[in-house]
């Protein structure tokens, strides 16, 4: 107490101006801290963990050939994790339309040993627009969408009916990268973040938790041991199919495809770091 009647009678004693910036300092400070203050008092039964992604499924010309390559990279490296590309005689071979995603994995761990039901998980990031889907296992029944909370800015609100205990699961919620996320991302170069300001459910009240920066190429090898055979996720592999002899030429891409910068070529050690 006699630590805290100190500290009180410094500030009072400070100028008008130094209480101004030592309460915004203090009001900054606070939501950085607030879930470690809460996991003290609250045991967390669901931890939360996210990795940023690029996804490219691309098209580039070859003089008398096309380059067509898929791409998986970490955002917050630029460091290519997986790459996959095939060159073929030009009007030969078709393939997917070309386009750039931005992919938020979270993984999320029922660390206690009964069910969590009715979870929900409010997420905000710059790379979520009106345009993200949310990817998951269908067996899961996860849902997600918008909402708009009074007074504070829009969420991205995933739903998950049951998390069995001791168990974990990954979403993803896609995004494309239109002109607006390409200029924010790679001429900006603005950093993608990502907050959770609350996950709630049956057994427990909202709360914020604490989100860890699970490193890229962990969470992708994770997510490949929880996958199912009943998950759709055939576009993360290069799909070209090749035309017979007696087959027309496939026409070429009206507009060229203006592809993403370069990755980076980096290890296996920092492709996933953050």
């Amino acid at each position: 107490m006699g630590v805290l009647k100190k500290c009180w009678n410094w500030f009072w004693g400070q100028t008008v101006f130094n209480k101004i910036v030592i309460l915004g300092l203090f009001a900054a400070f606070v939501p950085f801290v607030l879930p470690t203050v809460v996991a003290w008092f609250r045991p967390t039964v669901i931890h939360v963990g996210v990795s940023f992604y690029t996804y490219e499924r691309g098209v580039l010309p070859q003089g008398m050939n096309t380059l067509y390559f898929f791409e998986r990279r970490n955002l917050v490296s630029d460091c290519s994790i997986r790459r996959e590309e095939q060159s073929v005689l030009n009007g030969r071979a078709k393939a997917p339309d070309p386009q750039p995603w931005v992919l938020i994995k979270l993984l999320l761990e029922n660390v206690s040993d009964r069910d969590i039901t009715n979870l929900r998980v409010g997420v905000r990031s710059p790379a979520i627009t009106p345009t993200t889907q949310l990817l998951t296992a269908p067996r899961l029944g996860a849902t997600g969408g918008k909402e708009a909370p009074p007074d504070v800015k829009p969420l991205y609100v995933i739903s998950i009916p049951t998390i069995p205990g001791a168990s974990s699961v990954v979403v993803t919620l896609k995004t494309p990268i239109d002109d607006h996320l390409r200029d924010f991302i790679y001429v900006k170069r603005r950093p993608v973040t990502i907050q959770v300001p609350y996950v709630s459910a049956d057994q427990f009240r909202q709360y914020p938790p604490i989100v860890s920066r699970t490193n890229g190429v962990k969470m992708l090898n994770r997510e490949g041991v929880l996958r199912n055979s009943d998950e759709a996720f055939a576009d993360e592999k290069l799909l070209v199919t090749m035309m017979a002899n007696n087959e027309q030429n496939a026409k070429e891409q009206a507009v060229a495809y203006h592809v993403l910068p370069r990755a980076k070529a980096c290890s296996e050690a920092e492709a996933g770091i953050w």
